[in-house]
């Protein structure tokens, strides 16, 4: 678990523990990020009926973590509701509908594909959207709310975090694996005849004066995974075939190596 959500959950633990004594019960329409900011998450209050829960307490950075340009939040702090589980989850459907258009995210910052619940004791539910404007030095950056909640409380962290809220794990797995699943031989061989002799260290203008034949066994070349091409020529005057070069194509034809005659693997620039 993201190690500022764990602060984030010892924390609210923590509070379900204290009494809120002596303040004045407040209302709140929306959570502001920063002064000046358009970003605006609309509260928990606004979905509270009467008497159903009291903001009892608010935890704001301090103004020199705010100078030095820290990563910052602010973190309300909810009691007395007879539900605390319930409630979250209903706050959290508000901030995913159209009008506030949050996504659910990972404790990564990996948009989920299924909508999260609030079906346990204790939890959280971690929500982001983009903010309308980029961070004072011009980097990207989102909106995060952590709704937590424990047995007898509710706590709302909202944020700006750097960067860019990220595509569901499953995604880029799949992403991954296209990007990494070898090549067919055939269309290796297509590639590698496409090539010019003089490329490879060959004579002739024409890679179809050479018999390509391609192993099936894939190996390591600085750790790219290639498979070795042995390239033969033929002698008309003993009918038989001449091996000219041993090379290596990699598994998504980016790279080129050749063996040379000492028995070292070179790159060969083939641009």
């Amino acid at each position: 678990m993201n190690k500022k959500i764990k602060i984030f959950l010892l924390i609210l633990g923590a509070l379900t523990l204290l009494t809120a004594c002596g303040k004045k019960e407040e209302t709140l329409e929306a959570y502001v990020l920063t002064e000046g900011s358009e970003d605006v998450v609309v509260a928990l209050d606004s979905i509270l009926g009467e008497g159903e829960a009291i903001l009892s307490s608010v935890d704001a950075p301090t103004d020199i973590a705010i100078e030095e340009g820290l990563d910052v939040s602010h973190t309300y702090h909810y009691r007395q509701m007879e539900d605390p589980a319930e409630l979250a989850g209903r706050y959290a459907k508000v901030l995913m509908g159209g009008e506030q258009g949050f996504k659910a995210l990972d404790e990564e910052n990996h948009l989920l594909t299924e909508e999260p619940v609030a079906d346990t004791l204790i939890g959280e539910i971690i929500l982001g959207k983009a903010a309308t404007a980029e961070s004072e030095d011009g980097g990207s950056r989102f909106v995060r709310v952590v709704v937590g909640w424990s047995e007898y409380s509710v706590a709302v962290q909202v944020a700006y975090m750097s960067g860019r809220m990220l595509p569901p794990v499953e995604d880029e797995k799949v992403k991954e694996e296209e990007e990494t699943k070898p090549s067919a031989v055939s269309e290796q061989l297509d590639y590698f005849n496409s090539l010019n002799p003089s490329q490879l260290g060959l004579d002739g203008d024409d890679m179809s004066d050479y018999m390509v034949y391609p192993q099936q066994a894939w190996v390591l070349v600085d750790g790219i995974s290639c498979r070795e091409l042995r390239v033969y020529l033929q002698d008309a005057k003993n009918a038989t075939n001449v091996i000219v070069g041993t090379f290596y194509l990699s598994s998504d034809m980016s790279h080129v190596y050749k063996k040379n005659a000492d028995g070292q693997i070179v790159p060969v620039s083939v641009d």
